[in-house]
């Protein structure tokens, strides 16, 4: 079936969860936050993923509700024309910021100033929470501090590195601090002592950031050198070296399950296979309509990316813009329980030398199905089959069996003409009205429990290109409940013609 993007009107027939902890790939570009007045030099999901921060230049911090895109709250008081740096504490009730030689904390709720952290005398570069929320790391042209958080007090000063420090980081069980410095090294520090475990050297320019995997085996590091390195943390060696990148990479960001990794440099967003360490796609690039990136931050669950730009001759606010995500590659039994669920409601279409494809019905009582426009082709009839069981009883699933089985179906009633009745070539879909409902078709539960999805709300479109069972996945938006059918707008991808729907 050849490629295609259209807007479908389908029914929901299955509802199946999956974990949300998958590498993700297509996506759907569906908020832009707009209020900054300066470039945008930090972003960050608060842990529950509900909340993102902004920092920019200008001098000013906001806190964004992601779900509606309403302004929480702005911090100021900031120092204008500094690149803000921050961090969530572990419960989401704390922002740090950093500018220039300041480390202020502030209560998420409220928006009100809780503390400052006064010590540094050169200018910080990053800030990071331990994950027991009681010590906050700062990294900056003079070395490492460790705070109390309660007191505001120094804890340890971590002064081995020989040239500024650029990036820091805890493990996921605190224990090891990682850091990256503009003297081309990596060290790892005992989080309690605040010695120093060891130092990775392979990078020839500044090591500009720092990130460990989700189980804390994995390190990651970004440098100038315009490579990344992933570095086993039990024995310092380096594992892979991912290169061709086209400007420097700023953020590090692991998938959940520590699969994937996404980079993030002002040409754009790429993401990366992890065990392999081969490049996977340019998920997004930079362009005049989104301006220039200069910083990204991705929720906790890998379902929405959060990206800021800067200058761009076709806006002239600071944008920050949102896409949401679906994965490609759910686990393969989740995938076959939805086939198993589906199978009844599919309908194989066939024009001998033409096309094939599937399709969903949607209306039994006017006995109306909908199809691609390409599958029809010129023709207003076209042959319709349902699916068959086999000499158990079971539905068979076969493709083939369908577009060679057609005198056997025929024969046994698992046939009838389709009759076009409307067509959009340039949508590529069709209506079709059936002469009859084969038994396969007239038993589907069509009484399914109406869904608690509302207006607005995203749903997973599910389709099996290059015959796969169900592989890959798109994003709708729910539209209405008209009782019978449900409608749901969607981009869609060749190969799921009439694909059943998820909700999230």
């Amino acid at each position: 079936m050849k490629h295609f993007s259209s807007l479908i009107s389908t029914l929901l027939l299955a509802t199946v969860l999956f974990s949300s902890n998958i590498f993700a790939q297509d996506k759907v570009h569906y908020s832009t936050f707009a209020g900054h007045t300066d470039n945008i030099w930090g972003l960050v999901f608060s842990p529950d993923g509900q909340m993102l921060a902004s920092g920019s230049r200008d001098g000013t911090v906001c806190l964004w509700e992601v779900s509606t895109g309403h302004q929480r709250k702005i911090l100021k008081g900031l120092l204008p024309g500094s690149e803000v740096g921050f961090a969530f504490s572990p419960d989401g009730r704390t922002l740090a910021t950093s500018a220039a030689l300041n480390i202020d904390l502030w209560d998420t709720t409220t928006g009100q100033h809780k503390n400052s952290l006064i010590g540094h005398t050169t200018g910080l570069t990053d800030l990071t929470f331990s994950p027991d929320g009681r010590t906050l790391a700062s990294a900056s042209w003079g070395g490492i501090f460790l705070w109390n958080v309660a007191t505001g007090q120094i804890r340890k000063r971590l002064l081995e590195h020989t040239h500024d420090v650029l990036s820091v980081a805890f493990n996921p069980n605190g224990t090891l601090i990682a850091s990256g410095s503009r003297d081309k090294t990596i060290r790892l520090w005992d989080a309690n002592t605040g010695k120093s475990r060891k130092t990775l050297t392979g990078h020839t320019d500044r090591v500009t950031k720092v990130v460990f995997s989700s189980n804390g085996n994995t390190l990651a590091s970004a440098s100038d050198d315009d490579t990344i390195r992933l570095w086993n943390v039990a024995t310092g060696k380096y594992q892979e070296t991912l290169v061709g990148f086209e400007s420097h990479v700023y953020s590090l960001v692991f998938s959940p399950n520590g699969s994937m990794l996404a980079t993030g440099s002002m040409d754009g967003i790429r993401l990366w296979n992890v065990t392999t360490g081969k490049f996977h796609e340019m998920f997004i690039k930079s362009t005049s309509k989104l301006g220039i990136f200069t910083s990204f931050a991705i929720s906790p669950d890998w379902s929405t990316f959060a990206i800021g730009s800067a200058f761009s001759p076709t806006i002239r606010s600071r944008n920050i813009h949102l896409w949401k995500l679906t994965s490609p590659h759910p686990p393969k039994p989740t995938a076959n329980q939805v086939y198993e669920k589906a199978i009844r409601a599919v309908m194989w279409i066939v024009n001998p030398g033409i096309g094939e494809g599937s399709g969903v019905l949607i209306d039994k009582k006017s006995k109306l199905a909908i199809t691609n426009a390409h599958v029809t082709d010129k023709q207003n009839i076209i042959d319709v089959y349902f699916p068959a069981p086999d000499e158990k009883g079971e539905l068979i699933k076969d493709r083939n069996f369908y577009l060679t089985s057609s005198g056997v179906l025929k024969r046994l009633g698992y046939y009838t003409k389709g009759h076009v009745i409307a067509k959009n070539e340039k949508t590529d879909l069709a209506i079709i009205k059936l002469d009859g409902l084969p038994e396969t078709a007239r038993q589907i539960d069509w009484k399914f429990t109406s869904p608690t999805t509302k207006a607005g709300d995203l749903v997973y479109v599910l389709g099996n290109p290059a015959k796969q069972d169900l592989w890959r996945w798109t994003l709708g938006e729910f539209l209405n409940d008209h009782g019978e059918f449900l409608h749901i707008q969607s981009d869609v991808f060749g190969g799921n013609s009439g694909g059943p729907v998820l909700n999230k």
